[in-house]
């Protein structure tokens, strides 16, 4: 995602804390509803425009 080629690297070699996760996971359902948010809204301007 945004975060995993930045932080990922540089912290791949130790393990992952139960907060990283965390905010890993939150990170990527937000994502998710924002991409699916743009998709629609670019979607519909494209089907409104024909």
């Amino acid at each position: 995602g945004f975060f995993g080629n930045s932080a990922g690297s540089k912290g791949s070699s130790r393990r992952e804390s139960p907060v990283e996760a965390m905010v890993k996971s939150a990170a990527r359902s937000i994502g998710s509803q924002v991409g699916r948010e743009i998709i629609r809204g670019v979607l519909g301007s494209l089907l409104k425009k024909r």
